[in-house]
């Protein structure tokens, strides 16, 4: 009778211990820069350049692989996209997610409207459907740091964004 005493103290004491009697598991970690690994697509699946045309094509797609809140396989920024001013930049936009998503280069977080005519997805806030594309055509007309995001409420937060940064001069460059 004594050892079932002690036993069940001992499991009484651990659910004390672990808040509700159940093991909550390991402390959540911020999500990371990285979704997925992309090793089948080089950078040169996701852009090509023109220099004597001043031209950038850009393949971007929203939850690729149905990995949740991302772009190309990238969240929170670890995509960085360098145009220079003045280049025509064309966007091959894809919404792959399960949800609806938008896609805009915008000047920083909550931002809610295209920064330049033509660098967003209409309707920015209401996004676009599964298995949709959109093309976004738009020359950048400032050089500085801005993002390129999803405007559905929440998406941006939850790490669907990239560094989208026009140069006053160079070349256009891709960095996953």
């Amino acid at each position: 009778m004594r050892k079932w005493s002690f036993l069940v103290a001992g499991i009484a004491l651990a659910g004390t211990m672990s808040g509700c009697g159940l093991f909550a598991g390991p402390p959540q970690q911020k999500v990371p820069a990285m979704v997925i690994p992309s090793p089948s697509h080089s950078q040169s699946v996701w852009m090509h350049a023109n220099a004597a045309q001043h031209t950038v094509d850009l393949t971007v797609i929203a939850g690729y692989a149905s990995q949740g809140f991302n772009l190309n396989g990238t969240a929170n920024g670890a995509m960085w996209v360098t145009v220079p001013e003045g280049w025509h930049v064309v966007i091959e936009f894809t919404n792959d997610s399960g949800l609806a998503n938008s896609l805009a280069v915008v000047r920083g977080p909550q931002s809610t409207q295209a920064l330049f005519p033509g660098a967003g997805t209409p309707p920015l806030a209401k996004g676009i459907s599964q298995g949709q594309r959109r093309t976004l055509s738009f020359v950048p007309t400032i050089p500085g740091s801005f993002r390129l995001a999803s405007l559905v409420p929440g998406h941006e937060s939850s790490g669907m964004w990239a560094h989208f940064v026009v140069t006053p001069s160079g070349q256009p460059s891709l960095r996953l």
